[in-house]
């Protein structure tokens, strides 16, 4: 019985610290692995503004940061930031969404804005997407916004 209970409380331990160490690789995996992609936007961004043409991006911009703002507060309320520790401990979260708020308490969301053509076969799934993108926003300023 003792042999039994061993192996089980290994198996358990096993488990658990091969979740824990998958959640910190994948994590670390992930961020890497996008790298590539990030460092062409960014040479495509710098590209149009160094041409002078700045002002193209902000649509493209405000649209990235509604995404982001969507994902900070699906983050905050997966209670999970503990799968991540001790990285998800670096970041100044609270300080972070203030500024974001700060930002669009001046600005509002751009995709909510964003209008489709009917025929279009997106228009539902961004409609609903800027249904999400306008809660969230209002999540924001309501619980960051001062």
């Amino acid at each position: 019985m003792y042999k039994v209970l061993s192996v089980i409380l290994l198996v358990a331990f096993a488990f658990a610290a091969g979740v824990k160490l998958g959640a910190h690789m994948g994590q670390q995996q992930f961020v890497l692995q996008e790298g590539s992609v990030k460092a062409a936007l960014l040479v495509g961004e710098l590209r149009v503004i160094r041409g002078g043409n700045a002002e193209k991006l902000i649509p493209s911009k405000e649209i990235e940061l509604d995404g982001e703002i969507v994902k900070a507060l699906t983050f905050r309320e997966s209670g999970l930031p503990w799968l991540l520790w001790p990285s998800s401990n670096a970041y100044e979260h609270d300080r972070y969404l203030r500024s974001a708020a700060a930002y669009r308490i001046e600005r509002p969301a751009a995709i909510p804005q964003l209008s489709f053509e009917e025929n279009n076969p997106m228009a539902d799934d961004m409609k609903s997407y800027g249904h999400l993108v306008r809660d969230r926003t209002e999540e924001l300023v309501r619980d960051y916004g001062k």
